[in-house]
C-alpha cells in the first residue's frame, strides 16, 4: 500500500467515514455546500472503476484482471461530476450492481493505491470535505476534523432501499438488508484499508437524526476546530 502525504497542507480538511447506507455522501455534500468547501466523493471514484470493469466484461473477483485495466482508466472530478475517460458517468454509477462490484474491487491494494494518490492530490491545497471508509485512517490522516457516521443496520438498509426505489430500481428490504450485512463484513475485514473508526474521530449515531441535524452536528465541530 502506498501512503502519499502531500508535503504541505494549505487547506482545511474534513474526513467523514462510515458504513454503507449511513448517508455519508449526502451529508458531506451538504456540509461542503453550506461552508463553500470542495466535496470529494471517493466512493464515486471506486464506482467509476467498477463501471469500467463491468463494461469490459471483467469478472470483478479476478483481481489480476481488474488490476490489468487500471492503466486504461482516467478519473477526474468536475463540479460534483465524476468523469471516466472523458465521459460524465455521474448518473450511471448509482445502481446496486455497481455497488456490489465496487465492494469487491475496493479490496484490491493496487486499486486503492491508484485512487489514494489522486484523492490526496485533490485535497492538498484546498478546503475539502471527503467521505469514504478509510479517509481518516489512510487518505487524510492529517484532517483537522474527523467524523465517523453510524446507524442501526436495519435503518441503513431501509435508507438504501428507499434510495433505490426513488431511482426506480429493485428495492426489496430483506434483499437490501442482506446485501448491507455482506457489505459491512467485507468492508470491515478486508486486508487493505478496512473500514475503521480512528481514535480521534467523532462518533455520531444518525439512527434517529434527520439529515439537517447531522449536517448541523458536523458543521458545529468544524466551527470549533477553526476557532483560534
Amino acid at each position: 500500500m502506498i501512503y502519499l502525504t502531500p508535503p504541505k497542507h494549505t487547506g482545511f480538511a474534513v474526513a467523514i467515514d462510515g458504513p454503507v447506507g449511513v448517508g455519508k455522501s449526502t451529508n458531506a455534500r451538504k456540509v461542503a455546500n453550506q461552508l463553500g468547501m470542495t466535496y470529494i466523493d471517493t466512493g464515486a471514484m471506486y464506482r467509476a472503476i467498477a463501471l469500467f470493469c463491468l463494461r469490459q466484461g471483467i469478472n470483478c473477483h479476478n483481481e489480476a484482471a481488474v488490476i490489468a485495466t487500471l492503466p486504461q482508466i482516467n478519473i477526474a472530478l468536475h463540479k460534483q461530476q465524476i468523469i471516466l475517460n472523458g465521459e460524465d458517468i455521474t448518473q450511471k454509477i448509482r445502481t446496486q450492481t455497481i455497488s456490489d462490484t465496487t465492494s469487491v474491487i475496493a479490496s484490491y491494494a493496487p486499486v486503492r493505491d491508484k485512487l489514494l494518490i489522486l484523492q490526496q492530490e485533490l485535497a492538498a491545497g484546498t478546503d475539502v470535505v471527503m467521505d469514504g471508509r478509510d479517509i481518516a485512517s489512510h487518505v487524510l490522516p492529517w484532517a483537522q476534523v474527523k467524523i465517523y457516521l453510524d446507524a442501526d443496520i436495519k435503518i441503513r438498509a431501509q435508507r438504501r432501499a428507499n434510495d433505490l426505489a426513488a431511482k426506480g430500481q429493485p428495492a426489496d428490504f430483506d434483499t437490501v438488508l442482506q446485501e448491507t450485512i455482506t457489505r459491512d463484513q467485507r468492508d470491515k475485514t478486508r486486508q487493505h484499508s478496512p473500514l475503521t473508526q480512528t481514535p480521534d474521530a467523532i462518533y455520531t449515531d444518525t439512527s434517529n437524526m434527520t439529515e439537517d441535524e447531522v449536517v448541523a452536528h458536523i458543521i458545529s465541530y468544524i466551527h470549533q476546530a477553526r476557532r483560534p
